[in-house]
């Protein structure tokens, strides 16, 4: 008798989470700095975002008021914006942009 193969389960990485999200239209989440953050499918971001200035108002303008304020009380650094952009750069991956 042969022996049962274990399989594992196929991991599911941030790119596979976004594109899955925008399939089921779901918004992408994830935490960082202690931080909740949800990015939308692309057809629910907000329009105000083709009108952004810069990164940082993009960046403002995807994760909304609330979480964005919550990342500025976290006091955090260049470093950790950069992070943060890419995060949500890497959640959007899925919606086409």
């Amino acid at each position: 008798m042969a022996a049962a193969r274990k399989t594992a389960a196929p991991k599911t990485t941030p790119k596979t989470a976004a594109a899955e999200a925008e399939a089921t239209e779901q918004p992408t989440k994830f935490t960082f700095l202690g931080v909740d953050f949800e990015v939308p499918p692309a057809k629910q971001i907000p329009l105000d975002l083709l009108f952004a200035e810069d990164e940082v108002e993009a960046v403002k303008i995807i994760v909304g008021e609330d979480s964005w304020a919550q990342f500025r009380a976290a006091r955090p650094t260049i470093g950790d914006f950069q992070e943060l952009s890419a995060k949500v750069n890497e959640a959007s991956a899925g919606s086409g942009n």
